[in-house]
């Protein structure tokens, strides 16, 4: 698929420049997408609020005008407030499900109701979490994350047909700004208790997404890819 585009949400996060860093060393014409007012990288970039879906029917079209069909989405925008279950408000449950499950959905709809148009081919990889499986103190993003999984394997049989092939990445802990976030005794509990005794770089994740939309992996579809360090 060189020179094929590929969009990147939540693009100037570590994780996402990581993969947009990786994406473009492959050979695709890489767009990144964030909420801030300009991209972090040598890629095109396009401000859109993954939340808002007059924004992102609006980011596809631009996209699909400026630099051609989109063959390869790649669901990273996330977010996570560290709230437990009690603490959770009805905002903060709704904020994390529309970038975490929902933005996914619909960003997935619209690419593949244009890669459909187009004859078919393409990829789709979600950012999942370990915690959609194990569970996790803030709820909230533990079942959103659940949801990323769910979506992953609902899409793969509608979309195989049309040769397009829907995965997910399951990070344990990474070292970035959310990673930070988690409470030094839960990350250093994480980290004891992984196989590897380290976080990952995003740079590995990347490199697992890489995997996933290449040809190596043209028989993948419908799976989530553990990338945990033996979590």
């Amino acid at each position: 698929m060189s020179s094929s585009v590929a969009v990147v949400t939540g693009s100037n996060g570590l994780t996402g420049q990581a993969i947009c860093k990786n994406l473009r060393e492959r050979g695709y014409k890489v767009v990144g997408l964030d909420v801030a007012e300009s991209g972090k990288g040598d890629y095109a970039y396009r401000k859109c609020d993954v939340t808002d879906i007059a924004q992102i029917r609006a980011a596809v079209e631009a996209i699909d005008e400026e630099h051609g069909t989109i063959r390869v989405l790649i669901n990273n925008a996330g977010v996570w407030h560290g709230k437990t279950f009690f603490d959770i408000s009805p905002t903060d449950y709704d904020f994390t499900y529309g970038v975490n499950a929902r933005a996914p959905f619909f960003l997935s709809q619209e690419v593949a109701k244009r890669l459909v148009k187009a004859g078919g081919g393409g990829v789709i990889v979600n950012l999942a979490s370990i915690v959609a499986t194990a569970g996790s103190g803030v709820t909230d993003y533990g079942g959103s994350k659940a949801a990323v999984i769910n979506l992953t394997k609902s899409l793969a049989k509608p979309l195989g047909p049309h040769g397009i092939r829907v995965a997910a990445v399951s990070p344990g802990t990474i070292n970035t700004a959310m990673g930070e976030k988690v409470p030094k005794e839960i990350r250093d509990k994480l980290i004891a208790g992984s196989g590897l005794q380290r976080a990952a770089e995003p740079e590995e994740i990347a490199s697992a997404i890489g995997f996933l939309v290449s040809d190596d992996a043209r028989y993948v579809t419908g799976a989530t890819l553990d990338v945990n360090g033996g979590l």
